[in-house]
């Protein structure tokens, strides 16, 4: 079994997911982070932006609506995410395995359908979305010409869109462009004409191509890290880990027992990532993934006391103050007439060259915002 330490873990997972490694275009850095959280849209953007020298704010907007090189759909643990258009028959093929959510009588009573009535909302939806972009109150009309269910109005006007979720996971259902300030939905198989589906992969094949994706950038990681990105139990996560056994290796990091894979290890020892490596001071948005996934590595991560600062109520991830691959703060920045303040509240005294590196990791989003910044500390 190889063994590793956090040090080379962090270091790696820093390179990998952009951070220290600059990425050369948005669509890259999309298909790489496996999908840009995007259930708050100006952190997708910046999550983006710091990680992709080239980016300017907008570009997503862009890439959305007039290129369609990015498509904006329900993914992992049922989140907004942006991935890249030319991906989602992979992803679609792979979320058939987690495609339907576990209804039971709470679930009922909580969103007010049953089973029965979220599949003939999901057929619907797939019969009605092609070749047309509707807004929530239009589809809601097409599915009550159909669907007599109490509640069912509620069910599909919920801002979380549990009703959506089934056709997004199944390919059928796609965010367009806002129209009136109203969110609209559209078929991906209409709205995207550049995607082919006719090569899509089967579930095993694609489901395997997402782990191995997952433990290269995310890892090495535990089945119980994949089954909370992912957004399954971890029962079902472990046996998924028996059925695609063959795409990892075992490792332990500082006697922890994880998994990853032969490229991964090998990448690793090329880069000769050893104990005490430097990662630098970095600035990460909110919701970035490098705290995100996957979950079990923020016991090394964020220090002890503080991962209520970082992970808050209703699944808010705070922008954070990263140092060697540690959560040393969190941060918010205030633009107001021309003037960027970033306010950064560090969880203990920092070292004066910590202060110096954050007010150069500051001026991206100086760049970014078209203002100088000004960095204060809490």
């Amino acid at each position: 079994m190889e063994k590793l330490t956090w040090n080379q873990v962090l270091a790696r997972r820093l390179r990998r997911l952009h951070v220290t490694d600059p990425s050369a275009g948005l669509v890259g850095t999309a298909g790489r982070l496996v999908g840009l959280h995007a259930q708050v849209a100006s952190s997708a953007e910046l999550i983006a932006a710091v990680r992709t020298p080239s980016y300017a704010l907008g570009d997503t907007t862009t890439a959305l609506w007039t290129d369609r090189t990015l498509v904006k759909t329900w993914g992992m643990r049922g989140t907004l995410h942006l991935f890249p258009a030319q991906e989602l028959p992979l992803l679609v093929a792979a979320w058939a395995q987690r495609q339907w959510p576990n209804v039971n009588a709470a679930w009922e009573r909580y969103h007010g359908v049953n089973l029965a009535v979220l599949r003939q909302v999901t057929e619907i939806i797939g019969e009605v979305l092609p070749g047309r972009v509707l807004t929530r109150e239009e589809l809601l009309a097409e599915i009550a010409r159909e669907v007599r269910a109490p509640g069912i109005a509620d069910a599909v006007k919920s801002g979380w869109g549990q009703m959506f979720k089934p056709a997004a996971a199944g390919g059928l259902l796609c965010s367009g462009p806002e129209r009136d300030r109203n969110v609209t939905f559209t078929s991906p198989r209409t709205w995207l004409p550049d995607v082919s589906w006719d090569d899509q992969p089967d579930q095993h094949t694609a489901l395997s191509t997402l782990i191995q994706r997952f433990l290269d950038i995310y890892g090495p990681a535990t089945h119980v890290d994949f089954s909370r990105w992912w957004g399954i139990d971890a029962a079902k996560a472990r046996r998924v880990f028996k059925e695609h056994a063959e795409v990892m290796v075992e490792a332990e990091v500082d006697g922890v027992a994880c998994w990853s894979t032969p490229a991964a290890l090998a990448d690793l020892h090329e880069h000769d990532e050893a104990d005490g490596t430097s990662t630098g001071v970095h600035l990460l948005p909110g919701f970035d993934p490098y705290v995100i996934a996957p979950i079990g590595h923020r016991t090394h991560t964020v220090p002890d006391g503080f991962i209520d600062r970082v992970s808050r109520t209703a699944g808010w991830i705070s922008p954070v103050l990263l140092v060697d691959g540690v959560v040393r703060g969190v941060w918010s920045h205030e633009l107001k007439n021309g003037a960027l303040t970033i306010t950064v509240e560090p969880f203990a005294q920092v070292s004066a060259a910590t202060t110096k590196a954050a007010t150069a990791a500051a001026r991206r989003y100086g760049e970014l915002f078209d203002a100088e910044p000004r960095l204060t500390w809490g």
